[in-house]
């Protein structure tokens, strides 16, 4: 569809659903999802959130930008003072505003607990696989649960997004029992404070990308409605909207990756600090963590795979 300029046409103008009758809007929550993998990574990474914060952060500007333009005008017909009781009026709806975006912020947090929460017991009954694995011997159960990391990978980076959410997947993993393991060694709390400004380091640096990307597309899109007051040629608003749709789309990538790095760090801390579990057992699973790790960071794409039409722009992988 993305290929064919007219099917193209159809497909901005209407959406997926153009053959239905009632025209339904896609809920943009899970075409974000379906973008970052579909149901496949769902019991790795959960559903995403970004795009909901997104929008309520789109829909409170628009409100304080509507009440704003309201009072503007308000003040600008009537010569009359504000009245006490309208001032109390203001007052109160900013204390409501308030109260709400409390409670939001509140709702997100306990979504998030339940989020890491799952994650987390999903994550352990797969490494139970070779933690539990006790009456093999240890190099043969390891060369086994590889093989089966392998199968899964391969069939996993056939996803959209599957590779670079393989690697990205990954990396945390390889990172974090990797951080566990050297803990536990000879001189062990030196190397996990440089292991925990590494991480830092890691954190602000996916952050900082983020930002990029977000003011790239900022002057992408301020480029194009300053072309469209010039009166551009079809051609060239053609271009500029392909080069807004391509940040846009870099933009949701690295504030999708971003999220599920910090919520991935979440999940394998749980799992390698489970009081209910002891050092044997740890040690066990962050062999396998690492294991998983180091082969999902290795995944290479199909050469002959089609082109992902969502990925326009360059990535890790």
């Amino acid at each position: 569809v993305l290929s064919d300029p007219k099917q193209r046409s159809q497909y901005n103008e209407l959406g997926a659903m153009k053959n239905r009758e009632d025209n339904a809007m896609v809920d943009p929550t899970f075409f974000f999802n379906q973008l970052f993998g579909g149901e496949r990574f769902l019991g790795m990474i959960g559903e995403l959130n970004i795009i909901a914060e997104l929008t309520q952060v789109a829909e409170q500007a628009m409100e304080d930008e509507e009440a704003s333009a309201k009072d503007a005008k308000a003040l600008e017909g009537s010569s009359t003072p504000v009245t006490e009781d309208e001032k109390e009026a203001r007052k109160l709806e900013k204390r409501r505003k308030r109260e709400e975006m409390i409670k939001k912020h509140k709702e997100a947090d306990e979504r998030n607990t339940a989020r890491v929460k799952e994650l987390s017991e999903n994550l352990k009954k797969k490494l139970d696989i070779y933690v539990q694995n006790t009456e093999a011997e240890p190099k043969a159960a390891l060369v086994a649960w590889e093989e089966q990391i392998k199968a899964e990978a391969e069939d996993l980076k056939t996803e959209s997004l599957g590779v670079e959410l393989l690697h990205t997947i990954g990396g945390i993993y390889r990172f974090q029992a990797k951080k566990y393991t050297e803990k536990q060694e000879f001189l062990g709390g030196f190397r996990g404070v440089y292991q925990g400004l590494k991480e830092t380091g890691q954190i602000m640096s996916g952050a900082y990308s983020t930002i990029k990307a977000a003011l790239e597309l900022q002057r992408t899109y301020a480029e194009l409605a300053k072309a469209e007051e010039n009166n551009i040629s079809p051609e060239e608003k053609q271009r500029l909207e392909e080069a807004a749709a391509k940040k846009a789309l870099e933009a949701l990538w690295k504030s999708g990756r971003l999220e599920i790095e910090n919520i991935l760090r979440e999940t394998c801390n749980i799992v390698l600090h489970d009081k209910q579990a002891d050092k044997k057992v740890l040690k066990r699973r962050a062999t396998a963590l690492k294991t998983m790790g180091d082969i999902y960071a290795q995944v290479k794409p199909d050469p002959n795979q089609v082109p992902n039409p969502f990925m326009p722009f360059e990535t890790t992988a």
